[in-house]
């Protein structure tokens, strides 16, 4: 157990890793096929890969894939949450699998409609434990079902209609009730959802973008795939050489300047053989010798 009281997320185990077809995906990318809490930490799937983000960062070493750390389980699934005993239930089509930390309890996976009457049969979207009234809500398309845990039984007067969680999307992807069990998050594609437990209803400001408010991501590498993203201003720096500049500019000037004192020199000698020396350039002679 951590120092707070609340159990580890589960550890790897050991052995030989699976091969890996393909580049590992960026978390980035978004396009989930679910999400959850699972031991405090968020977990979240695509394909054959998931990632673990705490504190809205992506924790080192992942993704990782899948049938590496949870042995039997398939790629691609579609919903997971933790029951109040701590196992993990993992669904897939009209097939769910049940954890205990990452081993996989025997006689799995079962056929969904093993979990009791009413369930539905053909899978959930998504799936979320509701500590303060002690009960699992499944979601599909525009329904949801409550479900008893302790039973293993729908509760009377269910499925109902998803339009009484007011403001969240059909058919939802991930959902998970934050710690003071105020809100439940919905995700959907690449947003999430904030509802209120207390006034039934989604917080206004929602959606927002999962991606830059949970998985720490950059506005620029969301770019127009992020509806809600906008484009970062780019900087551009010119360095500008003065030193060629300089160089060029004295090439020009002093050559002008010598030829321009030649020019005097010259005007000078003809006035002088024309004329005579005058007083004045005599003594210019002079001073001049007395600098050498």
């Amino acid at each position: 157990r951590m120092p707070n009281g609340q159990p580890r997320p589960p550890r790897p185990p050991t052995g030989d890793k699976p091969s890996q077809p393909g580049a590992k995906p960026n978390i980035c990318d978004g396009n989930f096929n679910t999400l959850a809490i699972l031991r405090g930490e968020m977990f979240v799937f695509k394909d054959q890969w998931f990632w673990r983000v705490r504190n809205n960062r992506v924790l080192d070493s992942y993704p990782m894939q899948i049938a590496y750390f949870w042995r039997g389980l398939p790629s691609n699934i579609d919903a997971v949450y933790e029951r109040p005993d701590g196992k993990f239930v993992f669904f897939k089509g009209s097939k769910y699998w049940v954890f205990k930390e990452a081993t996989l309890e025997l006689g799995y996976p079962q056929n969904v409609v093993e979990l009791g009457s009413g369930v539905p049969s053909q899978g959930i979207d998504t799936a979320v434990w509701w500590e303060h009234v002690g009960k699992t809500y499944f979601f599909k398309g525009d329904r949801y079902w409550r479900y008893n845990e302790e039973m293993h039984d729908v509760d009377s007067g269910y499925p109902k209609s998803i339009a009484i969680w007011k403001g969240i999307p059909e058919s939802p992807q991930g959902a998970f009730v934050s710690k003071e069990s105020g809100y439940t998050f919905f995700y959907k594609d690449k947003h999430y959802w904030k509802f209120n437990n207390h006034k039934l209803r989604v917080e206004p400001g929602y959606p927002r973008s999962i991606l830059k408010e949970w998985m720490g991501c950059d506005r620029t590498k969301n770019g127009g795939s992020d509806r809600h993203g906008t484009q970062d201003d780019v900087d551009i720096v010119i360095k500008i050489d003065n030193t060629s500049s300089t160089v060029d500019a004295i090439a020009i000037v002093i050559p002008c300047t010598l030829a321009l004192c030649f020019l005097v020199l010259v005007y000078t000698v003809v006035q002088f053989k024309r004329k005579g020396a005058p007083r004045h350039i005599l003594y210019c002679k002079r001073s001049m010798q007395e600098w050498v």
